[in-house]
């Protein structure tokens, strides 16, 4: 963990680092899409797995995610990061879940080692200035009818009425992402 992260976690402040306001995603058929984070008050990018039963699991709070910003200014990015996926099983995935907004493919890892991102499902809210205001699980449970903290939702909320973020930041757990090899 970077000492900012750490500090920002000690010092219970959601805010974990900048990353600017540009972005980069890939279109399930090839076609490059650049984003623009400060064009909205909240980006969230959720990095899922076709695969990873807990990840498939979420599908449903994911969809209403999605549903709860449609037509606010919250742009909701779909992350498939692992490289043991191909870009059909991932258009399949799509097709099947019917998810309201794109899925991204996150070609060699690049968007996943941007923000960190160790998990399917993971969650990362970006603010319009490019700092990350939450980084972890979607919410404190597996089982939706166990969830106390919606930390994604409370991040979001937050941000659109122009208050502080005091989520702290909740674990992820899920499946790891499988990760490109990298020369070294």
């Amino acid at each position: 963990m970077n000492r900012r992260a750490f500090l920002s976690a000690w010092a219970g402040t959601a805010v974990l680092s900048a990353v600017g306001t540009n972005l980069r995603l890939s279109r399930l058929d090839g076609r490059p899409e650049a984003v623009d984070l400060g064009a909205v008050e909240a980006t969230v990018l959720v990095f899922l797995s076709t695969v990873c039963p807990i990840s498939n699991a979420y599908t449903d709070r994911i969809k209403a995610l999605v549903a709860r910003y449609a037509g606010k200014p919250v742009r909701i990015l779909l992350v498939s990061a692992n490289d043991n996926e191909t870009v059909d099983e991932v258009r399949s995935y799509a097709k099947d879940v019917e998810f309201a907004v794109p899925l991204f493919k996150d070609w060699n890892n690049v968007v996943a080692d941007r923000f960190d991102a160790r998990m399917t499902p993971e969650a990362v809210v970006v603010d319009r200035a490019g700092e990350v205001r939450y980084q972890g699980a979607i919410d404190d449970a597996k089982n939706p009818a166990r969830v106390k903290v919606e930390a994604v939702r409370l991040t979001v909320d937050a941000l659109l009425a122009k208050q502080a973020t005091e989520i702290g930041r909740i674990r992820s757990f899920g499946c790891t992402i499988k990760r490109v090899r990298k020369e070294r």
